[in-house]
């Protein structure tokens, strides 16, 4: 518990040391130099920036937080003079902003960094510096307001957003109680039978030095006390200056360029420093640059101290509550503003208009807090005002450290009464009012105005209707409810009622409601179930449609988007469902219905056909008049439109390879075979290898045989090819690829007459692991052939044709046959066991 005093005390020592010498800081920062500490300062807020926006806050960064800010290039300029930089270190950015220019492509300067923090264009979360190393420590340990959801400390947002309000003004004419002191610059003009402007800066021992005139002392005075003084002391050099009408020479004086003040805020504030602030500023502003109280500072007893004494003390809710700013003083250089620790803290929520948390002043009792927070809100219930309070330590007892007060309404309505006094820590809740009703009868539903009504004794259901300007077209009037409260039990009880004049000989305007009554009007749309009916097939949006009354399946059609191509226009197939009062065998009944000309007569035909559609035209765009003749749909009705007997699509094959004309054709019919798309593709090439044609059908490999199909034309080698085949057509290949288990893959060139072992011994033979029984023969027009046995106990090998393929297929690992040396071995090892232990049973029978 002593570290943070002994951390306070070094901090009062540093910060009286730099007040004991203002010239030596003065003089740093009009350079521009960085005290040791801002160098601290600046060296946090880097790490920081590099934590938050990785390595660096880059040039973009920097250009992005000064748009976001909301300061023109001149206030960021201003800020920055009064700060003791340079005012220019920001202009670049500012070129990028408004003329486009190119963004520097250096590092970023960890100075302007720092500066733009101070200034208050850079916000960041609280740093991890220790209080010995920096005066800023842990006071930046302040959330943004409204973060946590929790009350906000009333006017501390004033001071965390980014704001010109407590900005000197620094245009116009000087006010006229302003000192004038070291650093102002005076404007002099003298007219008349001379014409001379001078800018003279007041040096640091408080004189003007006027040309031709000498030294005039002006530390402390006001304007008006310099212009006297100068009457005196011009008049001495330029005869025609004097006071009255009959001067010959006058004169003019005014400020031109203000000084810069070094001020100091300390106490507990968010940033506590040494701050430059023009000389024109005030309390308020030099606060804002600190970042305000923060969350232990005092927004009532701020202190100002000039010469070692309290000349002011700022309460800022004069300004804040009720916009008075007259002990807003202005700065002198070294003063010291102190905000102390806040005394006592009240938080008001509730139905009030600025819920927060409020600092008392000595003499606030509840009425004042009230007042503060902007009084109530109209649905506040001021009967109940409640004190949630930390009871004094002589109060308290185990377990019990809170107590509630009740705010007596009477004691707190009456301004002049006993102060109702409040304890720093307490909790002023304001409950709102109840939200029940009374007085009021509901209706709802298809009425044209639904909504809350008031009640009165007498009041009808017909009045009720009547105020709701009338049922709707849709209104169902068979039956009404009235949802009546049983105030005995809190139940409901249910009232049937008719919107049907007189239609029990009672009218509906004559049924008196009670208070709290519910009217519920249904409506005739919404209680009718929904009726559809469905089309598919051929045309151009299938699906579920509502059913509208009198729709006929020509409509239905029209609906649907018309026809597609393929269609049959001449008639719709109906599915429709049976009554469903009675179950039977039958789930559908499905009718087959005429939509054009139809041959014989129809007459006896369940439902009539519609009338025929205008010959020629477009065929899929019958001319569909109206006719009272056409079959009306029902709900659950399905429509299917099924293709025209006679459409097919046009079914293509490609054949490639050796024929004179390869291509893609279209089949002439429905059973055209293979020998006559040869011969439509012009017939063979001399180099066509007929045995080896390749029929490829949906991606399979269908095997053939075109020197028998060309022998038999229309006979069962002659295949009847379908839509999407392909085919084509090799040269001769004089070789056999002999792969899989053998010694070497390669292609042996054919001979005629030879058999399987000859290729085989022509790769090198077979290897250890080769399955001679499941060698297969693969020909060039997709046969396959395996090896077979003969009486089961000779192998007949396939035959070899040109470009056939030969696969040996090895073993599996658990077909290897049987290991002898392996099973040998385990033999004689079990045999070997087994003696010794038949040696060591007889011993021990023995």
């Amino acid at each position: 518990m002593m570290r943070p005093r002994f951390a306070l005390s070094r901090i009062v020592v540093v910060l009286i040391a730099v007040a004991l010498s203002p010239a030596a800081g003065w003089s740093q920062q009009q350079r521009g130099v960085t005290p040791p500490r801002a160098a601290s300062d600046s060296a946090a807020v880097a790490r920081e920036l590099e934590r938050r926006f990785g390595a660096g806050l880059t040039h973009q960064g920097l250009l992005d937080q000064l748009r976001q800010s909301g300061l023109s290039r001149a206030q960021v300029r201003s800020r920055l003079q009064q700060m003791g930089y340079d005012p220019s270190l920001a202009d670049r950015y500012f070129d990028a902003i408004e003329r486009g220019a190119e963004l520097p492509t250096d590092q970023t300067d960890e100075q302007l960094v720092e500066a733009l923090r101070r200034i208050g264009v850079i916000e960041l979360p609280p740093l991890d510096i220790g209080v010995s190393d920096s005066l800023l420590g842990d006071t930046l340990a302040l959330a943004e307001p409204g973060e946590t959801g929790e009350p906000e400390i009333f006017g501390a947002a004033v001071f965390r957003r980014r704001s010109a309000e407590f900005e000197p003004i620094r245009t116009g004419p000087a006010p006229p109680n302003y000192r004038i002191g070291p650093g102002d610059e005076i404007s002099l003009v003298l007219t008349g039978d001379v014409e001379l402007a001078y800018l003279l800066p007041v040096n640091r021992e408080g004189y003007l030095v006027i040309p031709d005139v000498g030294q005039v002392f002006v530390n402390g005075l006001t304007l008006a006390q310099l212009e006297d003084r100068l009457y005196d002391r011009l008049g001495r050099v330029y005869s025609g200056v004097r006071r009255g009408a009959d001067a010959t020479t006058r004169f003019m004086v005014s400020l031109g360029r203000t000084r810069m003040n070094q001020v100091y805020v300390i106490g507990d504030v968010v940033r506590p420093s040494a701050y430059a602030v023009d000389a024109l500023a005030t309390v308020f502003h030099a606060l804002y640059l600190a970042g305000g109280p923060n969350d232990n500072g005092s927004f009532r007893r701020i202190e100002v101290r000039r010469g070692g004494e309290v000349v002011q003390t700022v309460d800022l809710y004069d300004y804040l509550i009720r916009g008075d700013d007259s002990s807003d003083i202005r700065l002198e250089h070294g003063d010291i503003i102190f905000v102390p620790p806040v005394s006592r803290r009240i938080t008001v929520t509730g139905l009030v208009r600025r819920p927060a948390i409020y600092e008392a002043a000595p003499d606030d009792d509840l009425r004042d807090l009230i007042r503060y927070a902007g009084g109530f809100q109209p649905d506040a219930d001021i009967r109940r005002v409640q004190i949630d309070r930390i009871l004094p330590p002589s109060q308290r007892s185990p377990g019990i450290d809170r107590g509630i007060v009740d705010v007596d309404l009477a004691a707190l309505a009456d301004s002049a009464g006993e102060p109702i006094p409040v304890y720093d820590g307490d909790i002023v809740q304001v409950f709102g009012v109840s939200l029940e009703r009374r007085n009021r009868v509901t209706v709802t539903g298809n009425v044209r105005r639904p909504g809350l009504y008031e009640w009165h004794p007498g009041m009808t259901l017909g009045e009720l209707i009547e105020r709701a300007q009338g049922l709707r077209e849709e209104a169902y009037l068979a039956r009404a409810h009235i949802h009546r409260l049983v105030e005995t039990d809190s139940t409901r009880r249910l009232i049937q009622v008719s919107l049907h004049p007189e239609s029990d000989g009672t009218s509906a305007h004559e049924i008196e409601l009670a208070d709290r009554d519910s009217v519920v009007v249904f409506s005739r749309a919404g209680l009718r179930t929904p009726r559809y009916v469905s089309i598919s097939g051929f045309v151009k949006r299938p699906g579920t449609y509502e059913l509208s009354e009198g729709m006929t399946i020509q409509d239905l059609v029209l609906a649907a988007g018309g026809f597609t191509e393929g269609a049959d226009v001449t008639t719709a197939e109906l599915a429709r469902l049976p009554q469903p009062w009675e179950r039977t065998q039958q789930i559908a009944i499905v009718y087959r219905v005429p939509l054009g000309p139809m041959p014989g007569d129809t007459a006896d035909l369940p439902l009539r056909a519609a009338t025929p559609a205008q010959e020629g035209g477009d065929p899929y765009l019958p001319d569909w008049w109206p006719h009272p003749g056409e079959v009306v749909l029902k709900h659950g009705d399905r429509v299917f439109i099924r293709r025209a007997p006679g459409y097919e699509q046009p079914r293509t094959v490609t054949i490639t390879g050796e024929v004179l004309r390869p291509g893609t054709y279209v089949l002439q019919k429905r059973q055209e075979r293979l020998t006559e798309l040869i011969e439509r593709a012009g017939g063979l090439t001399p180099e066509a290898y007929a045995p080896g044609l390749r029929l490829h059908r949906k991606g399979t490999l269908v095997a053939t045989n075109l020197p028998l199909a060309l022998r038999d034309r229309g006979g069962r080698y002659d295949l009847t090819l379908e839509a999407d085949d392909s085919l084509h057509v090799p040269v001769y290949d004089p070789t056999v690829l002999v792969t899989g288990a053998v010694t070497f893959e390669s292609r042996v060139l054919y001979e005629a007459g030879k058999g399987l072992n000859h290729y085989l011994k022509r790769a090198g033979g077979l290897t250890e692991r080769a399955d001679r029984r499941r060698i297969t023969v693969t020909y060039m027009d997709g046969e396959r052939a395996a090896m077979s046995r003969f009486l089961g106990l000779f192998s007949r090998a396939p035959r070899i044709e040109p470009g056939a393929t030969i696969y040996v297929p090895a073993k599996s690992e658990d077909e290897g046959g049987v290991n002898w040396d392996a099973l040998l071995t385990r033999t004689t090892a079990i045999l070997g066991t087994l003696a010794t232990v038949l040696l060591a049973v007889d011993r021990l029978q023995h």
